[in-house]
């Protein structure tokens, strides 16, 4: 270490620099064209964001939540007031299909819509994002599952998060059910056209969320933030900003779970789970996401059970492949690592990720009547899923995939 006096350094040429040795800077790129509004109340801002993009807006929401929580009473009264006309579409089901992007589409371009508007959870902003798309390149929706195939800029897209936990706000991911396949696949696209033009990530609409879906919400943030963080796609930018995600949830996502009308609690995990969203939209997701899509396709889990399920069965496999990273995460989630190496660190993080997300409401499941052959098939899809293997920090067989199955379904 230099410990030189302000005066000695600048009468001296330090030819060495003080990290030699130490990790070498690499290239990267970071790419996140959405403008945020963050805060109480900024809902309130849509009709004058709303304004510059557009004159007649096409509302994409869930089927029941938004409404009767008063949330689209607001975004009406806010376009109107900015002289843009709202149409709504509440049909939005959890895990949505192809057909109700298609069908919101048909009536977008109907109604004669120059501008998408998402309200709601990961399930409506990714409808919106898919609706657009629809509206400015050919059907069908199918074709454009995968990377980098959207030909033509999408509508204008505002997305307006009611649930802390996907961050799709602030990436370039659609995930939408084929439910032509016979296993109800989740497909994703994934595009740069895809990235809102604009987020209004407002902590009052997250203040009445049950319990249930605060805690699974709030796992599917850390199941972002340690995958971007331990990704081989990670780079120092990106994993500064996922670490900052899991250690404010480590804090403040237990503190919501006892304090639901808590604003500042609240603020400070919507936070967290818009520094993931912005993680994984340069990093990508690893194994956990592409294990935990069948999960919930098949066995009806919720997207963040499913993940929070397989988080420490996927931890303890891919632990090997970069002990420090996991060393780091042990402590972000406010593990004791004080005197441990840094490989007994990354190890006693599995207990300490078991042991919040006990905390935070991740339920004892019975899922010891998934036959074999079923944790065989997830298995072998998993294993088609390249980019996501190869995000991953270790390399893994069909084998080492069918065995965490069995782990986090049969606890064995």
């Amino acid at each position: 270490t230099l410990t030189l006096s302000r005066r000695e350094r600048g009468k001296r040429n330090l030819t060495i620099p003080p990290n030699k040795g130490g990790k070498k800077m690499e290239n990267f790129e970071f790419y996140l064209p959405t403008k945020i509004n963050f805060g109480p109340g900024v809902v309130e801002k849509v009709g004058e964001e709303a304004k510059p993009l557009g004159k007649r807006a096409f509302v994409v929401t869930g089927r029941k939540s938004a409404r009767k929580m008063g949330f689209l009473e607001r975004v009406e009264k806010s376009l109107k007031k900015q002289g843009v006309t709202p149409i709504f579409f509440e049909k939005v089901e959890p895990n949505p299909s192809i057909q109700t992007a298609q069908e919101g589409a048909n009536l977008a371009k109907e109604k004669k819509c120059d501008l998408i508007i998402g309200l709601g959870g990961g399930s409506p902003l990714d409808v919106a994002k898919a609706i657009s798309l629809l509206l400015t390149n050919p059907s069908p929706l199918s074709q454009y599952f995968g990377k980098n195939k959207v030909k033509f800029p999408t509508l204008p897209l505002i997305a307006i998060p009611t649930t802390a936990g996907t961050g799709s706000e602030v990436t370039p991911y659609a995930v939408i059910t084929d439910i032509e396949n016979t296993s109800h696949q989740k497909r994703i696209i994934a595009d740069s056209h895809l990235f809102p033009n604009k987020a209004l990530v407002d902590p009052e609409l997250t203040l009445s969320l049950p319990f249930s879906i605060t805690s699974d919400t709030g796992i599917d943030v850390l199941s972002h933030a340690v995958e971007s963080y331990t990704s081989n796609r990670s780079y120092p930018l990106s994993e500064m900003i996922a670490l900052r995600s899991v250690k404010l949830l480590s804090k403040y996502l237990p503190y919501v779970i006892d304090n639901p009308r808590d604003i500042e609690g609240r603020s400070k995990v919507l936070y967290a789970s818009m520094l993931a969203g912005i993680a994984i939209a340069q990093t990508g997701t690893t194994l956990v996401h592409a294990m935990g899509y069948r999960l919930t396709s098949d066995l009806n889990l919720p997207h963040g059970r499913a993940n929070g399920l397989l988080l420490p069965w996927v931890w303890e496999l891919d632990l090997p492949g970069n002990f420090e990273k996991f060393a780091n995460l042990t402590k972000s989630l406010g593990g004791n690592v004080k005197g441990l190496t840094v490989k007994e660190a990354g190890w006693k993080g599995i207990e300490v990720i078991k042991e919040f997300l006990f905390r935070v409401g991740l339920p004892k499941l019975n899922l010891s009547k998934v036959k074999e052959e079923t944790i065989v098939e997830f298995a072998k899809e998993v294993m088609q899923n390249k980019a996501k293997l190869a995000n991953n920090p270790r390399q893994v067989s069909l084998k080492d995939i069918i065995e965490v199955y069995k782990k986090a379904l049969w606890g064995t």
